[in-house]
């Protein structure tokens, strides 16, 4: 009886007093399936597509599309190779995110394992039967925005001996490692392939090769109205937002001057060529003054989803534009977009995180926050968004009055969740204040402490994982240790699966290893915690990586060379990736793998 009174007044008291529906609708599902893909937590965007799916609000190729950008977003290559709608997917057309994520798909599963050995572009190209299974997504995107979607294109330009492409790419790489890559297969490939006459191809020829922008740029280069077709269709596959006006300028004067007469097909392209012109945006500020209005843009967020990472980003703003960026953000939220801001908050978000250590963006980066604690439904991924930007705000090291008015914008949001289902979230926002540097300690700590006893009132409700972790951080704060309860369930034995295993860890944290072996050494006995902080792919991190029984990857603190190094000595599916911030995330993630297993 003592249990259940707990568990009621705890959820009442942690429940969201304004009313809201029993079921979210399809616009708060999709918020919630990108934000937790922004946290890379699969498990609760599987879940929430399964509820996109019931709610019959969404097409079937939407919904594959969405399928697509989870296994993407997931690494989950394999799989999604593996669809078996990809080859229809192919023959029809799909939105640029999409062709970016199949790119990436194509360099992990058929590009980088033949790229290792001295072959050439055109061996690789053949063994791996590009053109035949994937001619279609190798030219829809000219110059992709991800380093291995250029490696994979420049495959294909390489042997299609587009040389403009190739220098395209070549400006847009970004590192010297890449561009090293890229200049060594270029010479690789001229000094392995025949001198060869060169023979321009046609426009037509190039529209069947799916090479969408040398199609636009020809016609460009030479329009005729025969062409104009292919030019608009092309501008359409690639999402080509810098030349479709220029491309429908053309179109409309064949029109007009009697040259061209469009049929059905061609009038439907010429309405969607409209749509992508009319919301095509060019910056930041741009997007967010359009959005800002009061007039209702249904295409906002996808505008914003085809177009940011061609923008720079917000910390390029000055300190005007981003204050009135942020005000527009906000008329939008209060006015005739609103709907576009929930869809497009996983976007807001990472904007907002990459451009927190920037004073200039400082009031975006709050409106963001705002935009969070004010979703009529704080839901789990909703929360790990708000805690990933108190982590980025952090790590920047804020002043002593931002850093106040943090805590007590955390710990207000805290009073409202708090509940047995929101422990995991305030464990992880002790561990992220706790491994962060603070100027203010003696508010920390009355934060640290609010946050803490308060958990200590839903005992009889926590795990023993939960409950080693509260004592645990209760220690590394200098609060008063108890002794944490028994527990016998089946999901608190599960930890002895750890005893007499090597535990390894990788992560750019400080002291991560240490931490995460107190934590367990409540719960199980293993024989080694190892942690490794290698920035670049060593023998010592290959061979942590082989060796290791259980090995966490902590992708939010680490370097690429050092994860490619991981992802070779040991398959994606065999690594534990955090589900939470701080080592609470390792600990969730490492209770989530060994219940499952």
């Amino acid at each position: 009886m003592l249990e259940r009174l707990e568990d009621a007044v705890a959820t009442v008291t942690g429940t969201d007093v304004r009313r809201r529906s029993v079921r979210p609708s399809h616009v708060d599902l999709l918020r919630d399936f990108r934000l937790a893909l922004l946290r890379g937590n699969g498990r609760v965007a599987e879940h929430a597509l399964d509820e996109l799916r019931l709610t019959g609000r969404l097409s079937a190729e939407n919904l594959r599309f969405l399928k697509v950008e989870l296994l993407g977003r997931l690494e989950r290559w394999s799989e999604l190779q593996d669809l078996p709608y990809l080859q229809e997917m192919l023959r029809a057309r799909r939105p640029r995110a999409v062709n970016e994520i199949l790119l990436e798909m194509l360099w992990w599963k058929e590009v980088a394992p033949l790229s290792t050995s001295e072959l050439s572009a055109e061996d690789v190209y053949t063994r791996a039967d590009l053109n035949s299974r994937y001619g279609v997504i190798l030219n829809a995107v000219d110059v992709p925005i991800t380093e291995n979607g250029r490696k994979v294109t420049a495959v294909a330009a390489q042997v299609q001996g587009d040389r403009g492409r190739l220098e395209r790419l070549l400006r847009a790489a970004a590192t010297d490692a890449e561009r090293g890559w890229l200049r060594s297969l270029v010479t690789h490939g001229d000094t392995a392939a025949r001198p060869r006459p060169v023979i321009l191809p046609t426009i037509q020829e190039l529209f069947q090769q799916a090479q969408y922008g040398a199609v636009t740029r020809a016609f460009l280069e030479s329009p005729e109205p025969s062409e104009a077709d292919m030019a608009v269709q092309a501008v359409l596959e690639g999402e080509e937002t810098n030349q479709a006006p220029a491309v429908r300028s053309l179109v409309s004067g064949f029109v007009e001057e009697g040259r061209l007469r469009p049929d059905r097909r061609l009038l439907r392209d010429l309405e969607e060529l409209d749509r992508l012109v009319g919301g095509s945006c060019h910056s930041w500020t741009e997007w967010c003054a359009r959005l800002g209005r009061n007039e209702h843009w249904p295409d906002a967020a996808q505008v914003l989803r085809a177009q940011h990472h061609q923008w720079a980003g917000l910390g390029s703003l000055s300190y005007a534009e981003a204050r009135a960026a942020a005000d527009n953000v906000l008329s939008a939220w209060a006015g005739a977009n609103q709907e576009q801001i929930v869809a497009a908050l996983d976007l807001l978000c990472s904007a907002a995180a990459k451009a927190a250590a920037t004073i200039q963006a400082g009031e975006f980066f709050d409106v963001v926050l705002m935009l969070l604690v004010d979703q009529p439904s704080l839901s789990a991924p909703v929360r790990d968004a708000y805690l990933l930007l108190i982590v980025r705000l952090l790590e920047g090291g804020p002043t002593e009055s931002r850093y106040q008015e943090t805590l007590n914008h955390a710990l207000l949001l805290w009073r409202r969740i708090s509940s047995p289902a929101a422990v995991d979230w305030g464990l992880s926002l002790v561990d992220v204040l706790l491994y962060a540097p603070s100027p203010v300690p003696e508010a920390r700590l009355a934060t640290v402490s609010e946050v803490i006893n308060k958990i200590r009132s839903f005992q009889q409700r926590l795990s023993s994982r939960q409950d080693s972790e509260l004592e645990t951080l209760a220690g590394e704060a200098g609060l008063p240790v108890r002794q944490p309860h028994e527990q016998t369930s089946d999901v608190d034995t599960v930890w002895k699966r750890l005893d007499g295993s090597v535990v390894g860890v990788y992560s750019l944290l400080p002291r991560a290893a240490a931490s995460l072996e107190k934590r367990l050494s409540r719960l199980c006995s293993p024989r080694a915690v190892e942690g490794n902080t290698d920035k670049v792919g060593t023998a010592t991190l290959r061979s942590l990586a082989a060796r290791a029984d259980y090995l966490i990857v902590d992708t939010w603190h680490a370097t690429h060379p050092a994860t490619s190094a991981i992802d070779q000595a040991r398959d994606r599916d065999k690594q534990i990736m955090p589900q939470g911030q701080g080592v609470t995330g390792f600990m969730q993630a490492l209770e989530q793998h060994l219940s499952s297993a």
